[in-house]
């Protein structure tokens, strides 16, 4: 493929990211407090312990379209299906029912990452890895603009237009977001797909594929782990701002909005900047190993004096890092693989693994917590013990890792 039509094809999907992210930080801030509002924030652990069976039914309900429809129509269809259940929830919502607010809870933390990894995996099926090294910061720092418009729409418009209106935004953005993603289909082509896959029900998640490659198999474990982590500082975080902001709904909404749009912005100098020069003179073993480091350094600090402050900090951190050097760092392991480990494959470890991490360990925190342990007092312990367990999956995920691309360049 031409250089000139690798960018276009990430400056293009990028955008497409950027207006579904505008619509992500729109319903992210409205169905959190509208949960905790109805539930309480101490039972966000046990909505999020149905995740792990949403996602599964949900990934396979993809590989399914995938074989079916092929992968342009497959994320037309996600996109605008996405938008439409957001619809029907918002106008569930203005009738007074509490009870679909677990549902939008559930229904948020899934189509963000089902589309987002789709657009991934067209770039990476179209860029090639020295291509893949200057581009993908600035990619995720275009997306990351999305992020940071919608975030400080709410911060403005929360408490004026009211928290259910949020809801509605959000399904609008993923208008744009279809019309792009397939455009760019439409001018650029659908990537081969291997004559193997149809009529093979096991490649319909891609599980044989992660259990025969190392590199996959240590991205499960490090994203699972990862969510893990992201989980626990969420919960944390989100029992302070509670406390903080006792029956002021409206108030918490725009402080939220704030709050992810000030992370968003402060995160572009990490996306345009810091992560291509990293990925440019750096090895990919040494920005791997530097993640765990950094959290486990903010994790210390919260544990010491846990605040709204420190705890919000150290959750800062990891969504900013998440969002910028993991995420384009962990994408350059893929461009080497084939069709079905970048469609598949990657769908199990960046669908399933990421909310299944987060839905994994909110399982255990109900159980513990229906046993009668305060499992808020070691929310920070737990981040910590996990994030000293990702430091440890680098070792081998950078061997394999280091084999693949190596050979592939």
């Amino acid at each position: 493929m031409k250089i000139s039509s690798e960018y276009q094809i990430a400056g293009m999907m990028a955008v497409s990211a950027m207006f579904t992210l505008v619509g992500y930080e729109l319903i992210r801030s409205a169905a959190t407090v509208l949960f905790k509002t109805a539930y309480g924030a101490e039972n966000l652990p046990l909505v999020m312990a149905a995740m792990p069976v949403v996602v599964f039914a949900g990934v396979a309900l993809y590989g399914w379209v995938l074989s079916q429809l092929g992968p342009r129509r497959t994320l037309l269809v996600t996109s605008l299906g996405s938008g439409l259940i957001i619809l029907c929830c918002y106008l569930v919502v203005m009738t007074g029912n509490k009870t679909i607010t677990p549902v939008l809870f559930l229904v948020k933390e899934f189509y963000i990452v089902l589309l987002i990894e789709q657009y991934w995996s067209y770039i990476n099926s179209s860029l090639s890895p020295a291509t893949g090294r200057k581009l993908n910061g600035p990619i995720t720092g275009i997306a990351g603009l999305g992020g940071a418009i919608g975030g400080s729409l709410v911060a403005v418009s929360a408490e004026s237009l009211g928290t259910e209106t949020m809801i509605l935004l959000a399904a609008v953005s993923l208008l744009p977001a279809a019309l792009v993603s397939n455009l760019t289909y439409v001018i650029h082509g659908e990537p081969r797909i291997p004559e193997t896959v149809h009529g093979k029900a096991h490649h319909y998640m891609g599980w044989q594929l992660i259990r025969s490659n190392p590199t996959l198999s240590c991205l499960l474990a490090i994203v699972f782990s990862s969510q893990i982590i992201a989980a626990v500082l969420d919960f944390k975080f989100q029992e302070l701002l509670s406390v903080e902001f006792t029956g002021r709904r409206d108030q918490e909404t725009a402080f939220q909005g704030r709050f992810w749009g000030t992370l968003n912005t402060s995160v572009l100098a990490l996306q345009f900047l810091i992560t291509p020069l990293l990925l440019t003179f750096i090895a990919l073993r040494w920005v791997h190993l530097l993640l765990p480091l950094i959290h486990l350094t903010a994790i210390a600090v919260a544990l010491y004096q846990p605040n709204v402050w420190t705890v919000g900090a150290a959750f800062f951190l990891f969504k900013a890092f998440d969002y910028s050097l993991f995420r384009a760092a962990k994408e350059l392991l893929y461009i080497p693989l084939g069709f079905n480990e970048r469609y598949r494959a990657k769908e199990v470890i960046d669908v399933f693994g990421y909310r299944s991490g987060k839905g994994g360990s909110s399982v255990a925190i109900v159980m513990l917590q229906n046993a009668g342990i305060l499992m808020s007092q070691y929310y920070l312990a737990i981040g910590f013990m996990v994030t000293a367990l990702w430091l440890g999956l680098i070792f081998p995920l950078t061997r394999s890792e280091k084999e693949i691309v190596e050979d592939t360049l």
